[in-house]
């Protein structure tokens, strides 16, 4: 058995790109897989209070060469960078903005609010970023599982998985149940699990239950605000031990 991953998210150039670059010194590839980088949005629906702050401060920010620089350092870790971005965030972009993010390095895209409030279009903007690099798809407890399945055939990357409606919130739910769900019904996909997880524990746990991976990122906004990279190179000690035990 293969030890279980981690998936980190960071609003890009939040609280500025200087600081959020040193993190991405410190990601360990021992432990990190992929790493999510959050456009900056004015709108971030699905986010929770901590993250939505960040976009906040992150738009005063923002530079597209940021992002660059992100996926460059990230790249010669061999951890994969993935852009996170709200679809109407992602439409107002030029149409060269896909294949640049490719060229730039990253590997894929994730719309979390795509196959809810975009229905309608979602086939075309999956098709069209999909002739470029990786369409990401995003699901919850909430979507039916005929969409789920419909859209995983469309894409052949791994599924993000959302434990919550939005990130940063803790409403009560059973855990294995709702892990089990998505992994009973898309076996052998690799799926990885987010939206929630605040905890050694709540991770251990996702990783016994067969997930490939588990995405933090509210619990992160402290240290990068707080610019605390030591605390950031012993978080990732800590889930060290966990994937380990997990693999054990």
């Amino acid at each position: 058995m293969n030890s279980p991953s981690t998936i980190l998210y960071f609003t890009s150039s939040f609280p500025d790109h200087k600081t959020l670059y040193g993190f991405m010194e410190k990601v360990d590839p021992e432990v990190v897989k992929y790493v999510e980088v959050g456009f900056p949005s004015s709108d971030p629906r699905y986010d929770g209070p901590e993250i939505r702050e960040t976009h906040e401060i992150a738009e005063k920010n923002f530079h597209n060469g940021d992002l660059e620089q992100y996926a460059e350092i990230l790249g010669k870790k061999g951890v994969r960078t993935y852009l996170l971005t709200y679809y109407r965030d992602l439409a107002r972009q030029s149409s060269d903005f896909i294949p640049h993010l490719r060229d730039s390095g990253f590997s894929g895209v994730i719309v979390p609010d795509l196959l809810v409030d975009y229905s309608s279009i979602a086939a075309d903007v999956i098709s069209e970023i999909q002739d470029s690099m990786d369409f990401i798809p995003f699901f919850n407890p909430a979507t039916p599982d005929g969409v789920i399945e419909r859209i995983s055939r469309m894409a052949e990357s791994w599924i993000y998985y959302g434990l919550q409606p939005a990130t940063g919130i803790h409403i009560p739910y059973d855990l294995e149940e709702v892990s089990r769900r998505i992994l009973d019904l898309l076996p052998g996909r690799e799926v990885n699990f987010g939206f929630g997880i605040r905890s050694m524990g709540q991770i251990g746990k996702i990783m016994g239950l067969g997930s490939k991976g588990v995405a933090i990122g509210t619990l992160l906004v402290p240290m990068v605000r707080g610019n605390r990279l030591s605390d950031f190179v012993e978080l990732q000690k800590q889930i060290r031990e966990v994937q380990d035990h997990v693999k054990g």
